[in-house]
């Protein structure tokens, strides 16, 4: 994923220390709490710290790689055929975060390898293709 031209890097990056945080706000979203302010009430003390901590002069880049971060981590939880679904609600959790929605698109073929990646066999890659993984982002994306 990409980072920001200014960032530290290792733990001091802010995309990824609020990585967990976006996983856990896609995670409730996709549950089914879709208010912003329930949502923030149920992050918890240690991800409202790390928003406060990570949201000041935070670039869109960081918010961006930390919303892929957490898409590859649900995908990987998911069974392949509801990645549509998955990026679709995706895009609902994260509408309120500055992150660049184009990425998804853009950095479609990194999120996909970061999918591979993680996934402990090859069914994501067996029956999604690079190739049409960047369709459905395109898609989606595109609405």
């Amino acid at each position: 994923m990409r980072n920001c031209d200014t960032c530290p890097g290792n733990t001091d990056c802010a995309g990824t220390n609020l990585h967990p945080v976006l996983s856990q706000v896609l995670g409730l979203y996709a549950a089914g709490t879709t208010d912003k302010f329930d949502i923030l009430f149920a992050l918890g003390e240690k991800n409202e710290e790390l928003l406060e901590r990570y949201t000041f002069r935070v670039e869109p880049d960081c918010w961006t790689k930390a919303a892929l971060l957490a898409i590859a981590d649900a995908t990987v939880k998911m069974d392949p055929d509801d990645t549509e679904q998955l990026l679709t609600v995706a895009i609902r959790a994260f509408e309120r975060f500055p992150w660049q929605i184009e990425e998804l698109i853009e950095q479609a073929p990194a999120l996909y390898q970061a999918i591979v990646n993680n996934n402990t066999d090859d069914r994501f890659a067996d029956t999604i293709s690079k190739r049409d993984f960047v369709k459905i982002c395109k898609k989606i994306a595109f609405g």
